[in-house]
């Protein structure tokens, strides 16, 4: 079959079928490009095309290191070792 032949045959589709056609082609092509790597900036495109997140950020202005940044000390046991202690 032709692509001029397919297109010929989906046209004739009732509006529901097509609509149903439609999305089965979308997740498929959605499924097929989540198995290939992405990039930082194709995965935050990816989430905002599906509405997960508001807004894409700038990825000029990712920084693998920030400077800034500082660990947070916490008081207390070690989360770990209160995890072994209760799994006794």
């Amino acid at each position: 079959m032709t692509h001029t032949e397919l297109v010929e045959e989906i046209n004739k589709l009732p509006h529901a079928e097509w609509e149903s056609l439609k999305e089965t082609i979308d997740d498929s092509r959605a499924k097929a490009e989540i198995k290939a790597p992405m990039t930082e900036e194709a995965f935050a495109k990816y989430l905002y095309a599906k509405g997960i997140t508001g807004n894409i950020p700038d990825p000029s202005k990712w920084n693998d290191e920030d400077e800034d940044w500082e660990p947070i000390e916490v008081l207390g046991e070690p989360l770990s070792e209160m995890i072994i202690r209760e799994r006794r």
